[in-house]
């Protein structure tokens, strides 16, 4: 078996029956420079360093060359945003790099729908926990937006934080909120933008009844009115 290449717990090996090479390995190093307003006794740039060290390349996943090619591709989901060190050829290549994305392309089914060949294509970058975004022990199906960012960007509905801190109970006044009767008919727009009064409540079976009997006379979900 030859070991073309290694990173975190998977490798890139040819064997007499197995196959998983690595193609189309591309990197670089890049100074990292900002602009700055020159004048005639100043350099345009200023120099910073280098950028973080990227590494992309691609795998042909094959069935023939004895691969469970869906098997295969469904482990990458999981190391999306995981680091380590990248050796190839037993030999240490660049910093520490973080998983970005795995792109899954040029995919043949057979007959059965079954995956027999695909392309797999890595997108690896220097880890700096100073500048990531995303930290190596978060999973990117996991990841969204900070508590407080969130409490930013959602609208604050005051009588509706109100309202859910109170019990709701026979005589008082209400609004609809959902889209569907009890009975499953469509509350109309004009019902929901008025406030009706409570007439019997059935907390067993989600419901309650409003505006009997010179209102609207109708059973509305219980989880789905906010007192006004």
């Amino acid at each position: 078996m030859a070991t073309m290449a290694k990173w975190n717990s998977k490798t890139w090996e040819v064997s007499a029956s197995k196959v998983v090479a690595l193609e189309d390995l591309a990197f670089s190093y890049e100074q990292k420079a900002d602009n700055n307003n020159a004048t005639e006794d100043k350099k345009e740039t200023n120099e910073r360093g280098t950028q973080l060290f990227p590494l992309t390349f691609s795998t042909v996943l094959h069935s023939g060359a004895g691969v469970d090619v869906r098997a295969e591709i469904e482990s990458w989901e999981a190391l999306v945003t995981k680091t380590g060190q990248f050796y190839l050829n037993g030999k240490k290549l660049g910093p520490k790099l973080q998983l970005r994305k795995v792109a899954v392309g040029s995919v043949q089914l057979d007959d059965l729908g079954r995956i027999r060949v695909a392309t797999l294509s890595f997108t690896f970058k220097e880890y700096d926990e100073a500048t990531t975004s995303v930290p190596e022990s978060t999973s990117a199906l996991k990841v969204g937006a900070k508590t407080a960012a969130k409490s930013e960007l959602k609208p604050v509905n005051n009588q509706l934080a109100a309202a859910s801190t109170q019990t709701i109970k026979v005589g008082a006044m209400v609004r609809p909120t959902g889209s569907k009767y009890y009975t499953g008919q469509t509350i109309p727009q004009w019902v929901k933008d008025r406030s009706h009064k409570v007439s019997q409540i059935k907390e067993s079976e989600n419901r309650v009844l409003l505006g009997h009997p010179d209102g609207i006379n109708s059973w509305v979900y219980l989880s789905e009115v906010t007192l006004v």
